[in-house]
């Protein structure tokens, strides 16, 4: 069982989640020339994890359903014993491992370029943010079968939460690192990470229960 699975993440990744892998680096290299890494104070690193950093999320956890358009994938899959739900999985889990391993360079990278930031409350805000916009747009790729309209939903919610902020969105806010103000929080992302969590869990239920 093993070895079906580390197989599934070989395919998943040369197949699937490097060419994302690719852009997500490309998001990163990009930061020094769209937002400045270096002696940044705590509030402009939380503009850069909630402005910037969530849609990694966006980018590496939305293709989650992609292969399973592909015939050849799908016949791969039909000929192994692990569930269709496992092999998701084990998908899933690849792309958290990269997320997270993105984030942890990315953040140290700010580090080192003398920027002043909680590195643990701000690695738990923008996995959180990833997590959330990921979520949402897994969620409407689940429903929907429509890859443009999981894209869509997450930058609609980051648009929303440009224009309405705390007042119209409370706990579910995704600028609130960033909108907090000097004295950064991290409180509130509980409550995104807990709602992306439910839309990943949720999407991965419809998908099995619609057998697609």
């Amino acid at each position: 069982m093993l070895e079906q699975g580390l197989e599934i993440a070989k395919t998943n990744w040369k197949h699937n989640l490097m060419p994302h892998f690719l852009l997500a680096v490309l998001l990163c290299v990009s930061a020094p020339v769209v937002m400045g890494v270096r002696n940044l104070e705590a509030s402009q690193v939380a503009r850069i994890v909630d402005m910037y950093l969530c849609f990694m999320g966006v980018v590496l956890f939305i293709p989650l359903f992609l292969p399973d358009a592909n015939r050849d994938i799908r016949d791969l899959i039909a000929s192994k014993k692990l569930s269709i739900m496992t092999i998701r999985l084990i998908r899933l889990l690849q792309a958290f491992i990269v997320v997270v391993l993105l984030l942890m360079i990315f953040l140290y990278g700010l580090k080192q370029g003398k920027c002043e930031f909680p590195f643990g409350t701000f690695f738990y805000a923008a996995l959180a943010d990833c997590v959330a916009m990921g979520g949402l747009g897994l969620l409407f790729f689940g429903i929907t079968d429509n890859v443009v309209i999981a894209y869509m939903m997450p930058v609609i919610y980051y648009l929303i939460s440009m224009g309405a902020g705390y007042k119209y969105l409370k706990v579910f806010w995704l600028m609130s690192l960033c909108g907090s103000g000097e004295n950064v929080n991290a409180d509130d992302k509980l409550y995104i990470l807990s709602a992306g969590i439910c839309m990943m869990a949720a999407a991965l239920f419809i998908k099995w229960k619609r057998r697609a």
